[in-house]
Protein backbone atom coordinates (compact mmCIF):
# COMPACT_ATOMS: atom_id res chain seq x y z
CA UNK A 1 0.00 0.00 0.00
CA UNK A 2 1.20 3.34 -0.97
CA UNK A 3 1.18 6.19 2.25
CA UNK A 4 1.82 9.57 0.49
CA UNK A 5 3.55 12.61 2.25
CA UNK A 6 0.22 13.80 4.06
CA UNK A 7 -1.19 10.30 5.62
CA UNK A 8 2.49 9.56 6.97
CA UNK A 9 2.12 13.03 8.67
CA UNK A 10 -0.90 12.30 9.81
CA UNK A 11 0.09 8.53 10.98
CA UNK A 12 2.73 9.97 13.03
CA UNK A 13 0.85 12.67 14.50
CA UNK A 14 -1.72 10.23 15.77
CA UNK A 15 0.81 8.08 17.21
CA UNK A 16 1.05 9.13 21.24
CA UNK A 17 3.95 10.30 23.06
CA UNK A 18 5.31 8.11 25.16
CA UNK A 19 5.22 8.97 28.92
CA UNK A 20 8.15 8.78 31.13
CA UNK A 21 7.23 9.13 34.45
CA UNK A 22 10.85 9.10 35.91
CA UNK A 23 11.94 11.65 33.30
CA UNK A 24 8.64 14.01 34.19
CA UNK A 25 9.69 13.66 37.81
CA UNK A 26 12.83 15.10 37.20
CA UNK A 27 10.80 17.83 35.11
CA UNK A 28 9.19 18.84 38.00
CA UNK A 29 11.98 18.62 40.35
CA UNK A 30 13.59 21.32 38.28
CA UNK A 31 11.06 23.24 38.38
CA UNK A 32 10.01 23.10 41.94
CA UNK A 33 13.79 23.53 42.96
CA UNK A 34 15.88 25.41 40.44
CA UNK A 35 13.09 27.36 38.83
CA UNK A 36 11.02 28.31 41.87
CA UNK A 37 8.13 27.36 40.02
CA UNK A 38 5.99 25.29 42.68
CA UNK A 39 2.39 25.54 40.70
CA UNK A 40 4.26 24.33 37.37
CA UNK A 41 5.94 21.46 39.49
CA UNK A 42 2.49 20.49 41.16
CA UNK A 43 0.92 20.01 37.82
CA UNK A 44 3.87 17.29 36.72
CA UNK A 45 3.60 15.50 40.00
CA UNK A 46 -0.29 15.37 39.70
CA UNK A 47 0.22 13.58 36.12
CA UNK A 48 2.91 11.24 37.32
CA UNK A 49 -0.03 10.33 39.65
CA UNK A 50 -2.81 10.30 37.48
CA UNK A 51 -0.89 8.28 34.61
CA UNK A 52 -1.54 4.62 34.93
CA UNK A 53 1.98 3.50 33.50
CA UNK A 54 3.48 5.01 36.28
CA UNK A 55 5.20 2.95 38.93
CA UNK A 56 3.79 2.69 42.31
CA UNK A 57 7.37 4.01 43.59
CA UNK A 58 7.44 7.12 41.02
CA UNK A 59 3.94 7.69 41.68
CA UNK A 60 4.69 7.69 45.91
CA UNK A 61 7.09 9.50 44.77
CA UNK A 62 5.18 12.19 42.75
CA UNK A 63 2.65 12.58 45.83
CA UNK A 64 5.39 13.24 48.07
CA UNK A 65 6.54 16.10 46.05
CA UNK A 66 2.91 17.52 45.60
CA UNK A 67 2.69 17.55 49.47
CA UNK A 68 6.04 19.22 49.92
CA UNK A 69 5.01 21.85 47.32
CA UNK A 70 1.64 22.47 48.64
CA UNK A 71 3.61 22.49 52.43
CA UNK A 72 5.60 25.54 50.77
CA UNK A 73 2.76 27.44 49.82
CA UNK A 74 1.59 27.66 53.37
CA UNK A 75 -1.11 25.03 51.95
CA UNK A 76 -0.93 22.86 55.13
CA UNK A 77 -4.47 21.35 54.90
CA UNK A 78 -3.64 20.00 51.39
CA UNK A 79 -0.30 18.79 52.28
CA UNK A 80 -1.40 16.97 54.88
CA UNK A 81 -4.17 15.46 52.83
CA UNK A 82 -2.00 14.43 49.83
CA UNK A 83 0.77 13.20 52.75
CA UNK A 84 -2.38 11.04 54.45
CA UNK A 85 -3.41 9.76 50.65
CA UNK A 86 0.77 8.79 50.55
CA UNK A 87 0.53 6.58 53.75
CA UNK A 88 -2.90 4.95 53.17
CA UNK A 89 -2.51 4.20 49.39
CA UNK A 90 1.02 3.14 49.04
CA UNK A 91 1.84 0.92 51.98
CA UNK A 92 3.91 -0.80 50.00
CA UNK A 93 6.43 2.05 49.14
CA UNK A 94 8.12 2.15 53.06
CA UNK A 95 10.60 4.78 52.50
CA UNK A 96 8.34 7.13 51.23
CA UNK A 97 5.31 6.45 53.87
CA UNK A 98 8.45 7.58 56.18
CA UNK A 99 8.93 10.41 54.70
CA UNK A 100 5.09 11.72 54.59
CA UNK A 101 5.09 10.63 58.21
CA UNK A 102 8.16 12.35 58.85
CA UNK A 103 7.25 15.83 57.16
CA UNK A 104 4.01 15.37 59.07
CA UNK A 105 5.66 15.14 62.14
CA UNK A 106 7.82 17.97 61.50
CA UNK A 107 5.17 20.88 61.54
CA UNK A 108 4.69 20.29 65.42
CA UNK A 109 8.41 21.68 65.78
CA UNK A 110 9.77 22.87 62.51
CA UNK A 111 13.67 22.98 62.18
CA UNK A 112 14.37 27.06 63.24
CA UNK A 113 17.16 27.47 61.63
CA UNK A 114 19.88 26.37 58.80
CA UNK A 115 22.30 23.35 60.59
CA UNK A 116 25.67 21.90 59.86
CA UNK A 117 26.81 24.69 57.51
CA UNK A 118 30.18 23.86 58.36
CA UNK A 119 30.06 20.25 57.42
CA UNK A 120 31.27 19.11 60.35
CA UNK A 121 28.77 16.74 61.11
CA UNK A 122 28.19 13.12 59.71
CA UNK A 123 30.12 9.96 58.08
CA UNK A 124 31.92 10.81 54.56
CA UNK A 125 30.03 9.17 51.72
CA UNK A 126 26.83 10.09 53.04
CA UNK A 127 24.28 12.79 53.02
CA UNK A 128 25.09 15.56 55.27
CA UNK A 129 23.14 15.74 58.16
CA UNK A 130 20.92 18.52 58.17
CA UNK A 131 20.76 18.52 54.31
CA UNK A 132 18.01 17.54 51.63
CA UNK A 133 18.53 15.53 48.59
CA UNK A 134 15.67 15.74 46.39
CA UNK A 135 15.89 11.69 45.28
CA UNK A 136 14.31 8.84 46.13
CA UNK A 137 15.80 7.92 49.61
CA UNK A 138 17.90 4.43 48.40
CA UNK A 139 19.54 7.41 45.89
CA UNK A 140 20.68 10.20 47.83
CA UNK A 141 24.31 9.00 48.71
CA UNK A 142 24.64 9.27 44.54
CA UNK A 143 23.39 12.99 44.54
CA UNK A 144 25.39 14.23 47.44
CA UNK A 145 28.03 13.54 49.88
CA UNK A 146 29.96 14.49 52.88
CA UNK A 147 33.59 14.55 51.89
CA UNK A 148 36.58 15.22 54.73
CA UNK A 149 39.79 15.09 52.10
CA UNK A 150 39.50 17.53 49.03
CA UNK A 151 37.96 20.24 50.87
CA UNK A 152 38.81 24.36 51.70
CA UNK A 153 39.04 23.51 55.33
CA UNK A 154 40.16 21.20 57.40
CA UNK A 155 36.45 20.38 58.52
CA UNK A 156 34.25 19.08 55.83
CA UNK A 157 32.81 20.01 52.43
CA UNK A 158 29.90 18.51 50.08
CA UNK A 159 30.40 16.90 47.09
CA UNK A 160 27.04 16.99 44.79
CA UNK A 161 26.58 15.52 40.85
CA UNK A 162 24.43 13.98 38.83
CA UNK A 163 24.42 9.65 38.00
CA UNK A 164 25.65 8.70 34.49
CA UNK A 165 22.13 7.06 34.98
CA UNK A 166 20.07 9.88 36.00
CA UNK A 167 17.07 11.33 33.75
CA UNK A 168 18.46 14.56 33.79
CA UNK A 169 21.88 16.10 34.62
CA UNK A 170 21.46 18.12 37.76
CA UNK A 171 21.58 16.91 41.70
CA UNK A 172 20.49 19.57 43.93
CA UNK A 173 21.66 19.60 48.17
CA UNK A 174 19.48 22.37 49.87
CA UNK A 175 18.28 23.03 53.27
CA UNK A 176 14.79 24.29 54.03
CA UNK A 177 13.51 25.86 57.30
CA UNK A 178 10.68 28.12 59.21
CA UNK A 179 11.22 31.77 58.14
CA UNK A 180 9.90 32.91 61.91
CA UNK A 181 13.01 34.05 62.93
CA UNK A 182 13.78 35.77 59.66
CA UNK A 183 10.34 37.57 58.87
CA UNK A 184 10.64 41.50 58.52
CA UNK A 185 14.89 40.96 57.69
CA UNK A 186 17.51 40.81 55.18
CA UNK A 187 19.80 37.70 54.98
CA UNK A 188 22.87 36.68 53.37
CA UNK A 189 23.84 33.56 51.94
CA UNK A 190 27.05 32.74 51.67
CA UNK A 191 29.50 30.08 50.20
CA UNK A 192 32.70 28.54 48.89
CA UNK A 193 31.98 26.75 45.92
CA UNK A 194 33.76 25.21 42.90
CA UNK A 195 33.15 22.87 39.60
CA UNK A 196 35.23 20.02 38.25
CA UNK A 197 33.99 20.48 35.15
CA UNK A 198 33.95 17.43 32.41
CA UNK A 199 31.96 19.26 29.55
CA UNK A 200 31.72 23.12 28.64
CA UNK A 201 28.23 23.35 29.73
CA UNK A 202 29.00 22.20 33.48
CA UNK A 203 28.41 24.69 35.64
CA UNK A 204 27.03 25.31 39.20
CA UNK A 205 24.59 27.45 40.96
CA UNK A 206 23.71 28.49 44.42
CA UNK A 207 19.79 29.59 45.50
CA UNK A 208 18.29 31.39 48.23
CA UNK A 209 14.17 31.39 48.14
CA UNK A 210 11.14 32.74 50.33
CA UNK A 211 7.78 30.78 50.58
CA UNK A 212 5.12 32.49 51.53
CA UNK A 213 1.22 31.98 52.24
CA UNK A 214 -1.39 32.02 49.67
CA UNK A 215 0.75 31.31 46.09
CA UNK A 216 2.32 34.77 47.05
CA UNK A 217 5.51 35.35 45.43
CA UNK A 218 9.16 35.38 47.31
CA UNK A 219 12.20 36.66 47.17
CA UNK A 220 14.05 34.01 44.79
CA UNK A 221 17.49 33.99 43.39
CA UNK A 222 19.09 31.36 42.03
CA UNK A 223 22.07 32.73 40.39
CA UNK A 224 20.74 31.49 36.77
CA UNK A 225 22.65 34.81 35.12
CA UNK A 226 25.75 33.69 36.76
CA UNK A 227 26.69 30.41 37.04
CA UNK A 228 29.88 29.41 38.60
CA UNK A 229 32.01 27.47 35.98
CA UNK A 230 35.80 27.86 38.01
CA UNK A 231 37.93 25.25 39.14
CA UNK A 232 39.31 27.29 41.47
CA UNK A 233 37.36 27.68 45.21
CA UNK A 234 35.13 30.99 44.57
CA UNK A 235 32.87 33.07 46.83
CA UNK A 236 29.29 33.40 45.97
CA UNK A 237 27.18 35.31 47.76
CA UNK A 238 23.00 36.07 47.37
CA UNK A 239 21.07 38.46 49.67
CA UNK A 240 17.54 39.46 49.94
CA UNK A 241 14.81 40.07 52.18
CA UNK A 242 12.37 37.91 54.16
CA UNK A 243 8.60 38.72 53.83
CA UNK A 244 6.59 39.47 56.98
CA UNK A 245 4.17 36.48 55.88
CA UNK A 246 7.35 34.08 55.04
CA UNK A 247 6.29 30.45 56.10
CA UNK A 248 9.80 28.89 54.60
CA UNK A 249 13.12 29.84 53.29
CA UNK A 250 15.19 27.21 51.12
CA UNK A 251 18.65 27.78 50.28
CA UNK A 252 21.25 24.93 48.31
CA UNK A 253 23.51 24.41 45.54
CA UNK A 254 22.87 23.06 42.15
CA UNK A 255 25.51 20.58 40.24
CA UNK A 256 24.09 21.07 36.28
CA UNK A 257 25.60 18.90 33.79
CA UNK A 258 27.90 16.17 34.25
CA UNK A 259 30.36 17.66 36.64
CA UNK A 260 30.66 17.79 40.20
CA UNK A 261 30.31 20.59 42.69
CA UNK A 262 32.18 21.58 45.82
CA UNK A 263 30.93 23.04 48.18
CA UNK A 264 32.68 24.73 51.45
CA UNK A 265 32.41 27.19 54.24
CA UNK A 266 28.33 27.83 54.06
CA UNK A 267 27.00 30.73 55.92
CA UNK A 268 23.76 31.97 56.85
CA UNK A 269 23.12 35.68 58.80
CA UNK A 270 20.65 38.38 58.75
CA UNK A 271 21.91 41.58 57.26
CA UNK A 272 19.54 43.70 59.00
Amino acid sequence: MLITPLAGAILWAEKPATFDAELELERALNHEAVAGDLAGAMGIYRAVVAQKSSSRELAARALLGLGRCQERLGRRAEARATYDRLIQDYSDQPQMVSWARARIASWEQPLPGPRNLRFDQGVAGKVPPGWIVPALPKDADFFAELRRTGCRTSGGCAILRAPTNAPSPFAILMQSFSAGAYRGKTVRLRAWVRLESLDPQDHAQMFLSVDRANRQTGFFDNMSGRPLRSAQWTKCEIAGPVDADASFVNFGFMSVGKGAVWVDEVSFEVLK
